[in-house]
């Protein structure tokens, strides 16, 4: 599979769904980057991205990214996930995502 093909194939029009000007695979490292950065140590982000150098990982690929700022990220991807439902608390969303998320592995 060609890179530009992929690019042009799925990447273009989920940006377009998305409705941000572009997206790349660098674009996709650096968001991994900066939303992993509590998940783990930078050492653990920095093998996964294999740079030979942490300060790469923590200077080029990493932004400082408030809590919340986080946490509302979390709430807005929440909601596209479950179509909208605002009724609910953000326990029963992360719920509902999490099984439709195993759902989706499920049917792979």
């Amino acid at each position: 599979m060609r890179v530009d093909n992929y690019r042009e194939r799925v990447m273009r029009p989920l940006a377009q769904r998305l409705g941000i000007p572009r997206l790349n695979f660098q674009i996709l490292r650096r968001t991994m980057a900066t939303q992993a950065q509590n998940m783990g140590s930078v050492k653990d982000i920095q093998a996964h991205l294999r740079h030979a150098k942490a300060d790469t990982t923590a200077n080029e690929y990493m932004q400082e990214l408030p809590e919340s700022v986080q946490e509302m990220v979390g709430s807005v991807y929440l909601r596209l996930a479950t179509g909208g439902e605002q009724k609910r608390g953000l326990g029963d969303l992360q719920q509902n995502a999490t099984k439709s998320t195993d759902q989706q592995a499920l049917s792979c």
